[in-house]
């Protein structure tokens, strides 16, 4: 069993909603859990709009039992910094969406030192930092890419643009429901691009 975990410890960034994504492109193949860390229950709050992918206690997990399922993905909240280590220690991959801003890109800094400070003690431990919630192409974009390129974490050749269709998500079991294909392309291309550094 694999454990993919979308973290940043700052809001907004998207982490909720790319974590349903992924998971729901996983569940076409695979046997599929999401686990909800968010004392807010965002996850929970929607567990009867799910489809094809289950929500999975958070305890379990840590613990290491056994679970019927070939992926956990975790979902984590921005505040949830004293647990992200332990997180980062039982997971496969830790996965660091940030909006393309000059802030955003200095602040992923915090979740990016408690991931190297995970892979001291778990060197197999992967990661990427994929740019979320893209307005457009724009100098700016590229400007923040230069600086993220330049942290020990790879930036994922992906890129997931602002969209309705995401933003709606949650409630339409993911995007691979509807008709945007743009969006479908995107997590599908993000989701591929972690299971082939996964596999390597």
């Amino acid at each position: 069993m694999k454990i993919i975990t979308v973290a940043h410890q700052k809001g907004g960034v998207g982490k909720t909603t790319l974590a349903l994504n992924i998971a729901y492109c996983l569940s076409e193949d695979l046997r599929v859990g999401i686990t909800d860390t968010d004392l807010q229950g965002s996850i929970s709050e929607i567990e009867s709009f799910l489809s094809g992918i289950d929500l999975v206690p958070l305890d379990k997990v840590i613990k290491g039992e056994e679970l019927p399922y070939d992926v956990i993905i975790i979902d984590t909240p921005p505040y949830l910094t004293g647990s992200l280590n332990e997180i980062f220690q039982i997971s496969d991959y830790v996965l660091i969406p940030t909006k393309p801003g000059f802030l955003d890109a200095l602040a992923i800094k915090a979740t990016i030192f408690l991931f190297n400070k995970a892979k001291k003690d778990r060197p197999e431990l992967k990661g990427g930092i994929v740019m979320n919630m893209l307005q457009g192409r724009t100098s700016i974009t590229e400007e923040v890419k230069t600086i993220l390129k330049e942290y020990s974490i790879p930036l994922l050749e992906t890129t997931i643009y602002h969209r309705v269709s995401l933003t709606r998500s949650p409630m339409t079991a993911g995007v691979f429901t509807g008709e945007d294909t743009k969006a479908k392309t995107e997590i599908t291309n993000l989701t591929y691009e972690i299971l082939n550094d996964l596999n390597q």
